[in-house]
């Protein structure tokens, strides 16, 4: 069921509960007590077409929703939209897509909770990018811990094509060194774009353990 799109944006981390099992052992008149800790458990969740459902095509306010997933509790997203002409969430084989307001800087924010990303993919593009050189359309990707401090990030211009088309394809696995992600960071801008330039996220998936 689709949420309501709401004007106060916030983010938060998805939580993981870790289970504790007490184990009584009888001895002369004592009772001894240890806890035995849950390995962590695996999942994975794909913002796709099909997740698009779960929210509006609303261009001129926030919404926060708790993305269903059916693998886990929910993942506590926020989308916030500027200066956006129309949007459509779940169209054309995307999990979302957006024209912006003609000549304005649009953009939008994508901002996800997960606790202990071990895995990131995304799929992403432009379409009818009508800028010159210096006013291509932009990405800014970035996986964050819980000191909001940078572990991974991507900021570029989308690669054109002769129809003003670009995608981009990006892969992050956690390396033996890199903080815990718990929040991860999808903005695009316009620059100046007439309305039928199109920004959009194809697919979006996380892996994650807890």
């Amino acid at each position: 069921m689709k949420k309501k799109a709401l004007l106060l944006a916030s983010t938060a981390v998805l939580a993981c509960t870790v289970g504790v099992t007490a184990v009584a052992i009888s001895g002369a008149n004592q009772l001894d007590a240890f806890a035995v800790k849950a390995s962590p458990t695996g999942h994975s969740f794909t913002f796709d077409a099909a997740t698009g459902s779960q929210f509006e095509n609303t261009t001129g306010v926030s919404q926060i929703v708790d993305v269903t997933t059916g693998v886990s509790d929910p993942i506590h997203t926020v989308f916030r939209p500027g200066l956006i002409s129309s949007l459509a969430f779940g169209e054309n084989g995307r999990f979302v897509e957006a024209h912006p307001i003609a000549e304005e800087e649009a953009y939008y924010y994508l901002t996800i909770g997960i606790n202990n990303l071990t895995h990131f993919e995304i799929d992403l593009g432009v379409a009818n990018d009508g800028g010159g050189s210096f006013n291509k359309d932009l990405y800014e990707i970035q996986l964050r811990d819980a000191g909001l401090h940078i572990v991974k990030d991507w900021t570029d211009y989308f690669k054109l094509d002769e129809k003003g088309d670009g995608t981009v394809h990006l892969e992050w696995d956690k390396g033996p060194s890199d903080s815990t992600v718990v929040k991860v960071y999808v903005n695009l801008y316009f620059y100046q774009d007439s309305a039928a330039t199109n920004l959009y996220i194809k697919s979006l998936n996380l892996t994650w353990e807890c």
